[in-house]
């Protein structure tokens, strides 16, 4: 059964977020409404989400940002919800924020387009408003995703939303000289020579990291290992220097279909808020692409700048404990290639 969501104003920023939210997360159908008179007759599960509540229906108040057409800076307000620190309060509505519109600022990357982060090469982690409210190590999208979830279905039992599994993704960026060996005889080159390459202690952590993925694939949260070949003299799918939008505009005038730089190099987390496969949002252009990108929780580089190994494992069991908790996809990029 359909989902219907009434908009006083049915915009490309909204249909991207909502898809994200109920399509790609929840497994369900949404579609949307502009007219009052059509919503309030109909009989199918809804919600308003607008400035103001329609009677006395289910009712998500809005921020401006879904409704505009530009990027300029945001006056966010922020509030405590549960645990957490969240942006984008709202007043007199069923949430203490508006879930939509602080899921689109950290899918979109909003604040990377903001001056003074244009101005500087790289991102920094420390910059982002996920770090300073404490959101940066949890997939908040998803989680979000699963509160609006049952907060639907208290209301609205005949809802079905599908399911999905846990999965753990290793990624190994390998040169193309590399191609002509099966996957086997990659990943065992790629931790030989990974190990050759750093000291005593990053050889026990690497060591601990591998380890541990080859237990995730023994009890089956490993289907395939993901080894992608670079092109030669090429990182672009793999690109620490990434800088938005120009890495992804490039990447797609390059007819890229996947992306692996969504992560920050020296600080495990999810960059976008989210552990789920996106297509990326062109804000200058308001409107979505068909760039799909995975989100990398953590990097063997970001995990070596623990002091020691149980740190490491801590670190990263933290990564992962967030993710199975939302039944998402874990993406752990390893960046040593130079076989």
């Amino acid at each position: 059964m359909k989902l219907l969501i009434y908009v006083p104003l049915l915009t490309p920023r909204i249909k991207y977020i909502f898809n994200f939210i109920f399509h790609d997360i929840l497994k369900t159908e949404v579609g949307f409404s502009v007219s009052i008179e059509e919503f309030v007759q109909s009989t199918l599960p809804k919600f308003c989400y607008a400035p103001q509540p329609i009677g006395g229906e289910l009712f998500f108040k809005s921020a401006q940002l879904l409704l505009e057409h530009k990027i300029t800076a945001q006056q966010i307000r922020t509030t405590r919800f549960g645990d957490h620190k969240v942006p984008f309060a709202v007043e007199k509505s069923t949430l203490p924020f508006d879930v939509f519109a602080a899921s689109f600022y950290f899918l979109s990357r909003y604040e990377e387009y903001l001056p003074p982060a244009q101005d500087n090469n790289l991102y920094a982690p420390l910059q982002s408003l996920q770090y300073h409210a404490g959101l940066l190590k949890l997939p908040v999208i998803d989680g979000w995703a699963l509160l609006l979830k049952n907060i639907l279905l208290k209301h609205f039992p005949e809802l079905s939303f599908g399911s999905r599994e846990f999965s753990f993704n290793p990624v190994y960026a390998l040169p193309a000289k590399t191609k002509a060996l099966s996957p086997i005889a990659r990943m065992a080159g790629y931790f030989r020579s990974m190990i050759r390459r750093v000291t005593t202690n990053d050889q026990e952590k690497l060591a601990c990291v591998h380890q541990l993925i080859v237990q995730m694939q023994q009890e089956g949260s490993i289907k395939t290992a993901q080894v992608f070949i670079s092109p030669a003299n090429s990182a672009a799918h793999f690109d620490a220097q990434l800088l938005l939008p120009k890495s992804y505009i490039r990447l797609i005038k390059n007819n890229t279909g996947n992306d692996y730089s969504m992560y920050y190099s020296n600080q495990p987390g999810f960059r976008a808020g989210t552990c789920s496969p996106f297509l990326w949002y062109d804000l200058q252009l308001e409107q979505t692409t068909r760039l799909i990108i995975h989100p990398v929780a953590a990097t063997d580089l970001a995990l070596l700048n623990n002091k020691t190994t149980e740190a490491l494992l801590l670190q990263l069991n933290e990564l992962l404990d967030s993710v199975k908790l939302v039944n998402g996809h874990f993406y752990f990029l390893s960046l040593y290639n130079d076989i």
